[in-house]
């Protein structure tokens, strides 16, 4: 074997220099093939990378926006989509004489306060900037959309009562204005603009931080006499939240808390307790005497119509609650006896008589009041509260206002309804109750008709009918000059003179105009 290696060896050799590497080659693509992770080639020794599917390179990655730019971008564009609607309907009021009253709420409440919000974002405001200014933009797209209901209920047909009740909100509100106005007394809001919808009769003061104080009215609110007079209720809410610290020091001087918790037991229901208790009737109390100071014996009828109750006589007596707290409105028997308490302060004993009986008589042995405790009524004696319902009174009629001035409420120029103005009442009433147009103060026009309409409850609606065209309301006057130049014509010669007999004024007017259009005739004597 030795001997045969030895002659075969070069041979041998020249075999194995060939064999060697592909069997080395062989053998590493059974190992490839047996394990999934390829072995690392060694360094320095150069392989083919395998071919690959071409794949779309991916765009380089954006910066990710920061939240306040969105944020700023959403109240920028806010901004803008509010400004023009404001301006457009802005626009629309400026041309229309209905919508008149709209135009300053628009111009400087609207779009004064937008602008400035618009400046604010125009920069590079804080994050909270950017939060308080939308804060006040929702308010302000709240009332564009009161505006814009505002004037779609102007706008449509020609009903004319939205501007009928304007006028009587300004003119049960303008004495108080001319007071704060002549007095430097700071109020904030100065412009109530009724709305009809489906709520209660109510106000909202400070609306949105503006001098507009939307006055909601109920639908059907204009068919019935005895609602008219609560507008001034209303407007004296207004006054009372508007009029700065005028809510603060009340309460202070007359030593009322703002809120009051229930009793826990009947042993916490003490005569401290009971003076409190008109603390959280503070306001409700100021709006019916600002009320019955502003209509008179009016107002006071139309609380005693619209708080009735003969059918459950108790319940006008009684005492709400609001959760833990008391409510803010006083028992309906309770807001009647001050009322006529104001009364017997105007002068007014007879009137203030009368509608006390009237209501006791249609309340029947109501001698209590009533409080809801431990789940059961506890009655109350009138007299208590009763006595002091007249001192709380007495502090608001009178005793000076440091708040006003030093003004008594009575005092007020041409506010108070005092004997002149009874008598201009009385003067209104007579012309009213026979169907007459009748010139007046829009508070006494309404006061007069309460009056005509509770002397004569058949002719409501006639009298109603008289006091509303005896009011131009705010915007009419081109409707009101446009109607009298083209009179509806009458059917028959006989109706046209009834027509004309119902308006001397005009008799006389043309008789006198065909006087001077007839031709010069002398006389002709005739004798029997």
């Amino acid at each position: 074997m030795q001997e045969l290696l030895k002659e075969y060896f070069a041979e041998i050799a020249i075999l194995i220099y060939i064999l060697y590497p592909l069997l080395k080659r062989a053998w590493n693509r059974l190992n490839k093939k047996g394990d999934p992770s390829p072995k690392r080639e060694k360094a320095g020794r150069k392989t083919q990378a395998p071919k690959q599917a071409k794949r779309t390179p991916r765009p380089p990655p954006q910066p990710r926006r920061a939240p306040e730019a969105d944020f700023l971008e959403a109240a920028r564009s806010q901004v803008l989509g509010l400004k023009q609607d404001a301006t457009q309907l802005l626009a629309r009021a400026e041309g229309d004489p209905r919508l008149q009253r709209l135009v300053p709420a628009l111009r400087e409440d609207l779009l004064g306060r937008v602008e400035v919000i618009e400046r604010s974002l125009s920069g590079a405001p804080t994050m909270s900037t950017i939060v308080d200014d939308r804060t006040v933009l929702r308010g302000l797209a709240a009332l564009l959309r009161h505006l814009q209901t505002m004037a779609r209920q102007r706008g449509y047909g020609d009903s004319s009562f939205h501007a009928d009740a304007d006028k009587m909100a300004d003119a049960c509100y303008a004495p108080l204005l001319e007071l704060a106005r002549a007095q430097g007394l700071r109020l904030r809001t100065s412009q109530p603009i009724t709305v009809t919808g489906d709520w209660d009769l109510s106000i909202v003061p400070r609306f949105a931080s503006t001098r507009v104080a939307p006055l909601r009215l109920p639908v059907g609110f204009e068919n019935s006499l005895w609602r008219w007079p609560a507008i001034a209720h209303e407007v004296a809410h207004d006054f009372y939240y508007s009029l700065e610290g005028l809510e603060t020091s009340l309460h202070q001087r007359t030593g009322l808390p703002r809120e009051v918790q229930m009793p826990a037991s009947s042993a916490d229901v003490d005569g401290a307790w009971l003076r409190g208790l008109f603390g959280a009737w503070l306001s409700e109390i100021f709006a019916d005497v600002i009320g019955t100071v502003s209509l008179g014996p009016a107002y006071v009828e139309a609380m005693r119509r619209t708080f009735k109750n003969p059918g459950s006589p108790q319940q006008t007596a009684a005492i709400m609650q609001d959760g833990s707290l008391m409510d803010e409105h006083p028992p309906a028997r309770l807001r009647l006896f001050m009322a006529t308490r104001v009364l017997h302060h105007l002068g007014r004993h007879e009137e203030a008589n009368d509608l006390w009986e009237r209501w006791e008589s249609d309340h029947p042995g109501v001698r209590l009041y009533y409080l809801p405790l431990g789940g059961q009524w506890v009655g109350l004696a009138d007299e208590t509260l009763h006595s002091v319902a007249d001192s709380v009174i007495d502090v608001f009629v009178q005793r000076a206002w440091p708040e006003l001035e030093g003004f008594h409420v009575l005092n007020i120029p041409g506010f108070a309804y005092l004997h002149g103005e009874h008598a201009e009442v009385q003067r209104l009433m007579r012309g009213l109750a026979r169907g007459e147009t009748v010139t007046g103060d829009v508070r006494w026009i309404m006061a007069a008709a309460v009056l005509a309409a509770m002397a004569q409850p058949s002719l409501h609606d006639q009298i109603l009918e008289a006091a509303r065209r005896s009011i131009v309301g705010v915007g009419e006057e081109r409707r009101a000059v446009r109607t009298k130049a083209r009179p509806h014509p009458s059917r028959t010669i006989a109706a046209n003179l009834v027509a004309s007999l119902r308006q001397p004024s005009e008799i006389q007017e043309a008789i006198v105009l065909g006087a001077a259009l007839t031709p010069y005739k002398s006389p002709r004597w005739h004798w029997r």
